[in-house]
C-alpha cells in the first residue's frame, strides 16, 4: 500500500469504498463484482453503500493491503487475487474465498506465507511472494 498523502480515509476507516473505482483497480466489471459481492446486480450503482457490498470490498481491499507488504507491483497483485489458484484452499483464488466470507483464513495463510518468505530472504532462498494493492484500496 502506498503511504502517500491521500485526501480519502482507508478502507480500513469504515469509510464507503467507491464500488466503481475498486472494479476498475481490479480490472472486473460491476456486474462480477455484484456477483462475487453476492449482492444484486444493480447494487453497486444503485446502492453502492449497501453493507454487504461494503464487506466484501473491505474484506478484499484487507487481503489485497496484505498481500501488499509481500511486495511485487499492482499488477502482480491483482492477477494473484483474482487467477491464481491456492492449493491450500483446493484451488479456490482468493476472490473466491473473499466470496465465501474467509477472509480471515485467507489472512492467517499471508501470515504463513509471509513467515516463510521472510526466512527464505535472511538464508537468500528467496525474494518477494505476492504483491501490492490495486488503487482501488490505496
Amino acid at each position: 500500500m502506498s503511504h502517500s498523502t491521500r485526501a480519502e480515509p482507508s478502507p480500513g476507516d469504515g469509510a464507503p469504498i467507491d464500488p466503481g473505482t475498486f472494479a476498475r483497480g481490479l480490472g472486473i466489471s460491476l456486474r462480477h463484482l455484484a456477483e462475487y459481492a453476492n449482492v444484486a446486480p444493480e447494487t453497486p450503482v444503485l446502492r453502492p453503500t449497501d453493507a454487504r457490498l461494503q464487506r466484501y470490498l473491505r474484506d478484499a481491499c484487507s487481503v489485497l493491503e496484505r498481500a501488499a507488504r509481500l511486495g511485487g507491483g499492482r499488477v502482480a497483485a491483482r492477477d494473484w487475487f483474482r487467477h491464481m489458484p491456492l492449493s491450500a484452499f483446493a484451488r479456490r483464488t482468493a476472490e473466491e474465498l473473499i466470496a465465501e466470507g474467509r477472509r480471515e483464513e485467507l489472512l492467517r495463510y499471508l501470515d504463513g506465507v509471509e513467515r516463510w518468505d521472510a526466512g527464505a530472504v535472511e538464508s537468500g532462498r528467496a525474494g518477494a511472494v505476492l504483491s501490492s494493492a490495486p488503487q482501488a484500496c490505496d
